[in-house]
């Protein structure tokens, strides 16, 4: 019986050794990498996104003071004056003149909405520590807002397919140039619309809007004369270059990128902010929980938002801008 047990003992003392062998095997072969391994990978959270604010125009008019977020109706709506009045001289005992009675015509807008979708899965958002990408989404979700907003300032066109609001290239109609064939800015050009808008029709332009490049050509034609002068405050913090009016004035050039060609031309857009309304019924407003058959959250940043342009006779254009044209001094210009 006793050889037995010892014999018995031998066995399970073996069979435990084989087991040991074999752990130590195992652990040798994670450590030399022979079997697949499990590793934690560390994410960085800073991320780097094509998303920024791009909305120059609508900046300026809101420093302006011409965005109005606290409106509260549906409709804005303003008159259009045409002016028929004539002062004249007459004699001492000469029958006072009839008067020429001016006319004025309503015109009014809708708001119109505009939305950005925010649809974030429950696995994205419990399955990312490093980044939190809800709120990356709605960050983006306001910028987009805006420059949405920006873009139809300067060319939405109203209508039923497009459902935004009508822009300055659509209101303004009465002082527009439109450039000759393969014709780059020039400084006549700018002075003459300039002369015509504050001459002629009593406006005051504060703001030329236009591309890229267009402000290359103008700087290479109106730095050697001093008119391209230092940077001025249009105010939250931008400064910009200027350009001097026949007038003095100093006027500030603003670079927006959402100002887009036509008929593969690009334009200058002179703007007279004092005649220009933004009205928001609701602001960018994040609006959470929305309905959703999804597993996740379902959020919007929405806002609605009418302009108008309440005297476009104080405003103008110049269109067909060919900025293909090389600028070479003394004002010539040569196709690339």
């Amino acid at each position: 019986d006793l050889e037995a047990k010892i014999a018995s003992q031998n066995e399970s003392i073996a069979t435990l050794q084989k087991a040991y062998d074999e752990l130590k095997k195992d652990a040798r072969m994670m450590v030399t990498g022979d079997s697949p391994q499990s590793m934690q990978i560390a994410y960085s959270p800073d991320l780097k996104s094509k998303v920024f604010e791009k909305a120059a125009f609508f900046r300026f008019l809101e420093s302006k003071g011409r965005v109005d977020d606290n409106f509260g109706s549906t409709y804005a709506g303003f008159y259009k004056e045409t002016d028929a009045s004539l002062a004249s001289w007459i004699d001492e005992n000469e029958d006072i003149p009839d008067a020429n009675a001016s006319s004025y015509q309503e015109d009014m807008s809708k708001m119109k909405t505009l939305i950005h979708p925010i649809d974030v899965s429950l696995m994205a958002q419990r399955g990312n520590k490093a980044i939190d990408i809800l709120a990356r989404e709605i960050d983006k979700g306001f910028i987009k807002v805006t420059n949405e907003l920006d873009d139809a300032l300067l060319q939405g066109t109203g209508t039923t397919a497009a459902k935004n609001i009508k822009g300055f290239t659509k209101q303004v109609t009465s002082n527009v140039e439109t450039m000759d064939a393969d014709e780059a800015i020039n400084e006549d050009v700018i002075d003459d619309m300039l002369t015509t808008i504050i001459d002629e029709n009593g406006g005051t332009v504060d703001a030329l809007v236009t591309t890229n490049g267009v402000a290359k050509q103008l700087k290479k034609i109106v730095a050697p004369y001093r008119r391209f002068n230092d940077k001025i405050d249009i105010g939250l913090g931008h400064r910009v270059v200027a350009y001097e009016a026949p007038n003095g004035a100093e006027i500030p050039i603003l670079i927006d990128s959402n100002l887009k060609q036509e008929s593969g031309k690009d334009l200058m857009l002179f703007a007279d902010s004092s005649t220009i309304e933004v009205k928001r019924l609701l602001p960018p407003t994040l609006m959470t929980n929305l309905p959703t058959n999804k597993l996740g959250t379902k959020n919007a940043v929405v806002s609605f938002a009418t302009a108008n342009v309440t005297a476009e006779f104080c405003n103008g254009m110049i269109k067909g801008i060919d900025t293909s044209l090389d600028i070479e001094y003394p004002w010539t210009t040569t196709s690339p």
